[in-house]
């Protein structure tokens, strides 16, 4: 235990923390009308979020000590359970529908969204495949073209429920483990070029989609029906100024603005806490970013790195979607922002996302402080992993 506590990453886990706590605020502070009102107990949110929020670290801390590189030897299993529950989502009958979406599985209120739960699998099946393939790494069709095909079709099962927003985000941090995984140049950005046109073509093929764009262009040609949730979100970005109007004080979460607690809950953030709160919280992203980077630059195994890449990518990408999304910067995809936004589903696949980090941080500080100490290389615990080191399993 000492040892664990030694090689702990407690920047990291202090990061995770103050965002966590900042959205459980938030989310009582923006939701207990609403939930008096629905409800009629104005904590019901917030119970539910601590609810939460107690299961979510308690898995990221069991995950934060559960070694890394079993994850890749099972990969083969998570996918295919992953692909089973994208499946399911969509038989009806089986899946739950919501707002015109079928996301859900689950039976009263124990739910959870499958596409959640692809976020990992995916991030973890690049991350192992392409390790595993330097040897043909330049070539596209042995070592790039197979985890396409199967991040292709997943990719198509989230978009039928449909979550375009969520399916983006999980190319986009696949995208990043392609392109540091040694893939040429040419096959990259080919393959980039041919996703944003997928993704263009894909957004202007529904007509609930194209509706979201044209009210992201102009709200206000339309502020009673498709631009309504994004003036109102600029009302309360404009009502907030420098230093907000005060927690708990914001008038459009008093009905005018839907999803004042998920989807824009940063909306009553920047009414309530201004430009000041929401500064803040765009620090600390920044730090979590800085810090999934730095751990990603000290990890030798090459599995670790391209996960530790990955899941920085996917948080930071999902943020920087959602906070688009309400600054009507990028379109309204319906995704939540990390750890801040209510949802338990996308609240306990982030923490686990954090905890498989933190493990890779505690495996490569462990290493180097085992190295500083004059010793040799531990000896290896995990078959067929050469740079296996962990606290946890060497005593």
């Amino acid at each position: 235990m000492k040892q664990i506590l030694r090689s702990y990453d407690f920047g990291l886990l202090a990061i995770i923390l103050l965002l966590s706590i900042f959205g459980l605020l938030m989310v009582y502070s923006s939701s207990f009308a609403f939930a008096e009102i629905k409800h009629g107990n104005p904590q019901y949110f917030f119970t539910k979020q601590l609810m939460w929020l107690i299961i979510g670290l308690t898995l990221f801390f069991f995950v934060s000590i559960f070694p890394y590189q079993l994850y890749g030897r099972w990969i083969i299993p998570i996918v295919f359970l992953t692909f089973l529950l994208l499946i399911a989502v969509l038989i009806p009958g089986v899946g739950i529908e919501r707002n015109y979406s079928q996301r859900w599985l689950g039976a009263g209120p124990l739910i959870f969204q499958p596409s959640e739960l692809a976020k990992i699998a995916f991030i973890v099946y690049f991350s192992k495949v392409y390790t595993n393939k330097q040897k043909d790494i330049e070539s596209f069709t042995k070592g790039v073209l197979p985890p396409l095909i199967i991040l292709g079709a997943g990719f198509g099962l989230i978009l039928i429920q449909p979550d375009l927003g969520t399916g983006t985000s999980i190319l986009l941090a696949c995208g990043m483990i392609l392109s540091v995984s040694g893939i040429r140049q040419v096959h990259f950005w080919s393959l980039a070029g041919t996703a944003a046109a997928g993704v263009a073509v894909l957004a202007f093929s529904a007509s609930y989609r194209l509706e979201r764009l044209t009210s992201f262009v102009n709200p206000f040609a339309d502020p009673d029906g498709s631009g309504f949730q994004l003036v109102n979100s600029y009302l309360s970005i404009g009502t907030g100024g420098v230093t907000g109007t005060g927690l708990a004080n914001s008038v459009q979460k008093l009905g005018y603005l839907p999803e004042a607690h998920t989807d824009f809950i940063m909306a009553i953030v920047a009414e309530e806490l201004g430009f000041l709160g929401v500064a803040m919280t765009m620090i600390l992203y920044l730090l979590l970013l800085f810090k999934g980077f730095h751990i990603f630059q000290k990890t030798e195994n090459p599995f670790g790195r391209l996960l530790a890449l990955g899941f920085t990518f996917q948080i930071i990408s999902q943020a920087m979607i959602n906070l688009g999304a309400v600054t009507g910067m990028l379109p309204i995809t319906g995704i939540t922002l990390p750890l801040i936004s209510y949802g338990g589903t996308s609240m306990v696949i982030t923490f686990i996302s954090l905890g498989i980090m933190m493990n890779i941080s505690l495996q490569q500080n462990y290493r180097l402080k085992y190295k500083k100490a004059g010793n040799t290389t531990p000896p290896n615990r995990v078959k067929g992993e050469k740079t296996y080191h962990s606290p946890v399993w060497n005593g």
